[in-house]
């Protein structure tokens, strides 16, 4: 990962000065005195017009710019080169011997980025070049770093939505099982721990699951991937939900920092006993809607955190899950994206949109009800961006 370094006495030195002025003693001096604080990289202009095409050219760090010149002024090259977006960020210091606030505040307006009066002293000139010179190379760490921060999210998204299921993968479970798998995940602004996943543990046996890490950026990605490495070590234990999740929590406490922690809904859908049996660390409730109810039913969701008890248990579970049956699970995202006035969907009004739209949309029920549920939350919330990872899975029996 590239890091924000201090700025080393060899680059400073080497940085690109120019110095417009239009009296050759003058640029002479300004030379000089720059070489002997250890500056190499020195070019100078005589008026607006050579300066311009050598800002163009060499795209200075830094210039320094006499303001009463031929041919082309310091206040037009001034309007010039801040014309153009790509030296938007280049500083300008300006000398003058100009005593009138008003044409300082010009240079200003203009874009100048400080200014030094003549006649030049010599320490203030070696003060104030190093001073911009510093904010400059450590504003251009600043945009490459976070170029790289940009690239190493993105390439993080792409890992997270690679460790969840393919559509071959869920085209198979809902061929095997005769269960419809709908499915929504959008990764936040700033990357979430949110994955989701089913895993056949028999014919007539399917293990679903959905965990949210704690934190947001890549160390919450980073943790996504190792949660499912050690999924995959623990996969011994998936065929009872308890086990599962005392087993996944003993391997994963010791690989975690103190406020590093998991929530995660783990169930297996008993297609022959016509049940649900499911284990919870902490986890919001999960709701299953059946045609014999009209309310749904909260899976209780109590449970330690993956990762904040070394020793904690887990207790397994049971819910009828009967044909027809809809289970529904999401992330908190869901339930804690407010709209204009700071209130949030609650399960009121999750349980009103899948009853709709179960009664107009039979056809790929699974994927209906999650799309109903995003678009719900997309209209609801005022954030353009969201502010956790989304993921909404639903399961129904056919």
């Amino acid at each position: 990962m590239h890091t924000i370094c201090p700025i080393n006495e060899e680059r400073l030195h080497s940085s690109c000065i120019l110095i417009v002025e239009d009296e050759a003693m003058s640029r002479k001096l300004l030379v000089h005195s720059l070489q002997a604080q250890g500056y190499t990289n020195i070019l100078t202009a005589e008026n607006g017009s050579q300066a311009l095409a050598l800002t163009q050219e060499h795209c200075p760090d830094l210039v320094i710019l006499d303001i009463m010149m031929p041919t082309m002024d310091g206040f037009a090259y001034c309007r010039a080169v801040r014309a153009d977006a790509a030296f938007n960020n280049m500083p300008i210091l300006v000398q003058t011997a100009l005593d009138a606030m008003d044409k300082k505040l010009e240079a200003f307006k203009l874009g100048a980025t400080d200014y030094i009066c003549k006649p030049i002293d010599a320490g203030e000139l070696a003060a104030r070049t190093r001073v911009h010179l510093l904010q400059k190379l450590l504003a251009q760490d600043l945009n490459e770093y976070r170029i790289q921060m940009q690239l190493e999210m993105e390439a993080a998204k792409l890992m997270q939505s690679r460790i969840m299921p393919t559509k071959k993968q869920v085209q198979m479970c809902e061929r095997i099982f005769d269960i419809g798998i709908g499915h929504h995940f959008e990764p936040s602004s700033d990357l979430g721990g949110d994955f989701w996943g089913v895993r056949p543990i028999s014919d007539k046996r399917l293990a679903l699951y959905m965990l949210d890490f704690s934190g947001h950026g890549v160390s919450a990605a980073m943790n996504v991937f190792r949660i499912h490495t050690v999924m995959q070590e623990c996969a011994y234990a998936a065929g009872d939900p308890a086990t599962f999740l005392t087993t996944l929590n003993r391997h994963l406490h010791p690989l975690l920092h103190r406020d590093e922690f998991a929530t995660m809904f783990y169930g297996i859908i008993d297609t022959e006993a016509n049940c649900l049996l499911y284990a919870t660390a902490a986890m919001h409730p999960t709701l299953i809607f059946s045609k014999a109810t009209e309310a749904p039913q909260l899976l209780d969701g109590r449970g330690f955190a993956l990762g904040a008890i070394e020793n904690a248990t887990y207790e397994t579970k049971f819910a009828p899950f009967m044909r027809g049956d809809v289970l529904l699970m999401y992330s908190d995202c869901l339930i804690e994206s407010a709209d204009a006035n700071g209130v949030c969907i609650d399960e009121s009004a999750i349980s009103k949109i899948v009853r709709q739209v179960a009664e107009t949309a039979p056809q790929h029920l699974a994927q209906s009800v999650v799309d109903s549920v995003v678009s719900a939350l997309q209209t609801h919330q005022t954030a353009t961006t969201l502010r956790d990872d989304l993921t909404v899975c639903a399961y129904v029996r056919n």
